[in-house]
């Protein structure tokens, strides 16, 4: 199926931050391109964004605002994208699958669409939801109006799709339980994390940072830019206990600010540039967020065969069968002994890194492309 014509509708312009939610999506349009499909990605306006991949057609669709914020936004987006599709599109792929029919039909022609559910809407406008105390009747009124919007315009996007595809078993449950689709017609799919350059030498990545080269070096990638979401604050107090132990070692905190400390390096710029040098200065890596979630920072450190430690929150969506030391819980002590493990010994960081590249193989954006095309892809380590 090479060489098939496609396009793409993302959440937004290209990102810079392998975490955004548009990152996979574009990852997976490098992914078609490497398959030799002509790949188009469509996407709403919107600030910000970084240079395209190379080879990927784009095109930003200017949505009218009727509704700042609303729920059921995403439907703009997609009717005015239907509009745009290419008459010789073969396959129209959504990803996120997002709200409201494409209803391409009614144009003719042989477009097949696919959707990439990442998250449930109606489940994520329901917590969103709990947290929030209403505010007299009318806004009980609304609240309800707008929770059967977003349900019916989530639905007719399910429904339209002739394949429906999902990176979590725990999403993918949602998508049972809200609306009756069959548990066997949702296909297991993996979130593909773009390439990028690659990375720069242990020395040089350790020069750009002001870091000494003989000593040991802890990276703290955070998947948000809010520290304390990020968890920070525990890869810190983890660092503080381990620091006695280890004269010199130095904690880089890399795409979120950090307080001024001794041996505590911040680089704040939420950039993959900036995630990929932490990575490449890093003996050991470690990721603690709060927020449970897929992780592509974590399958960076793995790719560039960098020793990691992480909390049960940093999810990936298959086993990675001793890829990664996982500590349980989010005890300080726990998870500073595992980084100082790993720090003292030379030869059982070496054994975990090692492990990283194959795993991360799957997360490849042409192999993960080649999966969704029915293609056979052979993994590049």
């Amino acid at each position: 199926m090479a060489g098939r014509t496609v396009d793409l509708l993302a959440a937004g312009p290209a990102p810079v931050d392998p975490y955004e939610p548009a990152a996979a999506a574009w990852a997976l349009a490098e992914g078609l391109r490497d398959r030799r499909c002509s790949v188009r990605v469509l996407f709403p306006t919107g600030p910000g964004g970084g240079a395209p991949p190379p080879g990927v057609e784009t095109a930003s669709i200017e949505i009218p605002i009727r509704r700042p914020g609303a729920a059921v936004e995403p439907a703009d987006f997609a009717r005015a994208a239907a509009r745009r599709i290419r008459p010789d599109a073969e396959l129209v792929l959504r990803d996120p699958s997002g709200l409201g029919p494409l209803a391409l039909s009614h144009r003719g022609g042989g477009h097949r669409i696919d959707a990439i559910v990442r998250a449930v809407h109606l489940g994520e406008f329901d917590r969103e939801r709990a947290s929030r105390r209403p505010n007299g009747l009318m806004d009980r009124v609304d609240t309800w109006r707008d929770r059967r919007a977003v349900r019916r315009l989530e639905k007719e996007a399910l429904d339209e799709a002739d394949a429906i595809f999902c990176d979590s078993p725990v999403v993918a449950d949602e998508i049972v339980a809200a609306y009756r689709i069959p548990r066997d017609g949702i296909r297991p799919t993996i979130p593909p994390v773009a390439l990028g350059p690659p990375p720069p030498s242990r020395d040089e990545a350790r020069a750009e940072l002001g870091l000494p080269t003989d000593v040991p070096v802890v990276a703290a990638l955070a998947a948000s830019e809010n520290a304390e979401e990020a968890g920070i604050d525990r890869v810190r107090e983890a660092f503080r206990r381990i620091r006695p132990l280890f004269p010199g070692v130095r904690l880089v905190v890399a795409g979120a600010e950090a307080p001024v400390e001794p041996g505590v390096h911040a680089a704040p710029e939420r950039d993959r540039a900036v995630f990929v040098r932490a990575l490449a200065a890093a003996d050991v890596a470690v990721f603690a967020r709060r927020l449970v979630g897929f992780d592509p920072g974590l399958v960076l450190a793995l790719r560039q065969g960098v020793a990691s430690v992480a909390l049960a929150t940093a999810r990936l969506p298959t086993e990675p069968n001793g890829a990664v030391r996982t500590v349980p819980g989010d005890d300080p002590g726990d998870l500073s002994s595992a980084v100082a493990e790993l720090v003292a010994d030379l030869a059982q960081r070496r054994a975990l890194a090692a492990q990283g590249p194959a795993y991360a193989s799957r997360f490849l954006p042409e192999r993960v492309a080649a999966e969704l095309l029915g293609e056979p892809a052979a993994a590049r380590v």
